[in-house]
């Protein structure tokens, strides 16, 4: 995003906050809480809203107790050191992230950032550089915004650690919501490429997304960042658990637009 976009961006912030105060109410259901600074959710959407069941350790995936590491990352090497995601991507939080997604509710971004700055201090990753899993220019130009983008910048905001933009999607794909992990790996290739690799060349790097599925997305990001950064840790707002939540209000999950 250019210093102009920039500009009008938080221009526009400032006018949301004066006009729509949203420090009032939960960025889930919306209910009426007493201290938004300390938590932007209420203590009822608090009970449902973490990932916070036994997990696989890698990537964050929901598995059953006793057991350490996911099927998936038992059979495909990851990329990345570990995926951090404080949120599961259903209900109240599918609907919020929708929202920041396709209606323009740039806004939210903060309080996710307030979310995952907390897990990931919580979990003591340590980084030198934050980027953003990237979207292709058509999808920007009817968006508004890259949603990962957006919250990079909030998250860098946080950890007073610059946000550099490291890689640009070249080419428009499929959508990814329909494939398998495979297919994604393979709807993927050659569509993303490394910018400003100078900027990461041995580097920790915190790579932000807004949701995870498979993995496949952060996963090729990741191998390519890989090339040049020393590491690569992922986090995302939330974690959709494959094959442990299938995806409910199907009209809802259609108005979500794929990088």
């Amino acid at each position: 995003m250019n210093r102009l976009g920039k500009f009008f961006r938080k221009t526009y912030d400032k006018i949301l906050d004066i006009f729509f105060p949203l420090d009032k109410k939960c960025i889930f259901c919306n209910k009426e809480i007493v201290d938004f600074k300390e938590k932007p959710y209420c203590e009822s959407c608090e009970k449902e809203i973490f990932n916070n069941e036994n997990k696989c350790i890698k990537c964050d995936t929901k598995i059953k107790e006793g057991n350490i590491v996911c099927d998936n990352c038992k059979s495909h090497k990851r990329n990345f050191e570990k995926c951090l995601c404080p949120l599961n991507y259903e209900n109240n939080v599918r609907k919020s992230i929708l929202k920041f997604k396709d209606d323009n509710a740039i806004y939210l971004a903060k309080s996710y950032a307030k979310i995952i700055y907390e897990y990931l201090n919580h979990h003591q990753i340590k980084f030198d550089v934050v980027t953003f899993v990237p979207s292709h220019k058509s999808k920007i130009k009817k968006r508004g915004y890259n949603p990962a983008q957006v919250l990079a910048e909030e998250l860098s905001k946080l950890f007073g650690i610059e946000v550099k933009e490291t890689l640009a999607k070249v080419t428009l794909t499929q959508s990814q919501k329909t494939l398998s992990f495979t297919d994604r790996q393979q709807n993927l290739k050659d569509s993303i490429i490394v910018i400003n690799s100078k900027s990461i060349k041995s580097k920790t790097i915190l790579l932000v997304d807004d949701i995870v599925t498979t993995c496949a997305t952060v996963d090729h990001c990741s191998k390519l960042l890989k090339g040049y950064a020393e590491k690569v840790f992922v986090c995302a707002i939330a974690r959709n658990h494959i094959g442990k939540n299938q995806r409910k209000n199907k009209d809802e999950e259609k108005k979500m637009i794929e990088i």
